[in-house]
């Protein structure tokens, strides 16, 4: 959307009205931020039968934030009226020109016309509400936000993958440092230069039983045998690997 919006230089009042059917409690937090960015909400309502059990949740989050409950009774069985109370009181405001902005919270595009009206007057309109929301209602809003867009998945930095690309270097210091120039390197020797290196560390920290298993996964290094002990008991730098190097 290219149009512009009629943000005051000074600090805008928006009106915050929530359509308790279409959107989580937990969500407030989120609204409050998303409309702060604006202006100033100084005006917070959340419309309801709360009558009805199911709208118990918002209580204790709409204390939290300071929101309003307001009553809007379902007089014909499942039929609710919380979009006629909403609007209503949104026009009431409109008219007597208490603020300069609102946020419509809801998926329901029956509130396409009253974001159209809103903004015919010159007034900020921004919305609330699931990636469902009707395009109608969110191309008559100057912004919309979705209330279940994905959150940027974040990495897991408690992986034994993580841990090794993580101190991958100082392993590698540690065998240069015990090899004293010696190609092969016995993994008790390698021990002790890490224990120096990192007092702490733990192999099952990253997913392996011994140092061997550890050396074999940084992909660079192989099991050898020195002597007449076992396999396993000293690594060396893979012939590939400094072939590559060279």
């Amino acid at each position: 959307m290219t149009e512009k919006l009629p943000i005051q230089q000074e600090q805008a009042s928006i009106a915050i009205l929530i359509d308790g059917d279409n959107v989580a409690a937990d969500k407030l937090g989120d609204i409050i931020s998303f409309v702060s960015s604006y202006g100033n909400p100084i005006i917070r309502r959340i419309y309801a039968d709360w009558t009805k059990s199911a709208m118990k949740r918002w209580k204790e989050e709409a204390k939290t934030f300071s929101f309003r409950l307001m009553e809007a009774l379902s007089y014909v069985g499942v039929k609710n009226t919380t979009d006629m109370a909403l609007v209503i009181e949104a026009m009431d405001l409109l008219h007597g020109k208490t603020v300069q902005g609102f946020c419509i919270v809801s998926s329901d595009s029956d509130y396409t016309l009253l974001a159209q009206r809103i903004r015919e007057e010159g007034l900020l309109v921004l919305g609330y509400g699931e990636q469902k929301t009707p395009a109608s209602l969110q191309n008559s809003c100057h912004e919309f936000r979705f209330s279940d867009k994905a959150d940027p998945v974040q990495p897991n930095n408690n992986t034994p993958d993580y841990f090794i690309d993580r101190d991958r270097a100082l392993f590698d210091k540690a065998f240069e440092t015990a090899r004293k120039g010696d190609d092969t390197v016995t993994l008790s020797l390698i021990g002790g230069e890490l224990k120096k290196l990192m007092p702490k560390y733990k192999i099952n920290r990253y997913g392996c039983k011994t140092l061997g298993q550890l050396y074999v996964r940084l992909g660079k290094y192989e099991l050898v045998k020195v002597g007449d002990k076992a396999v396993g008991s000293a690594i060396r730098i893979k012939r590939s690997a400094i072939r590559i190097k060279q």
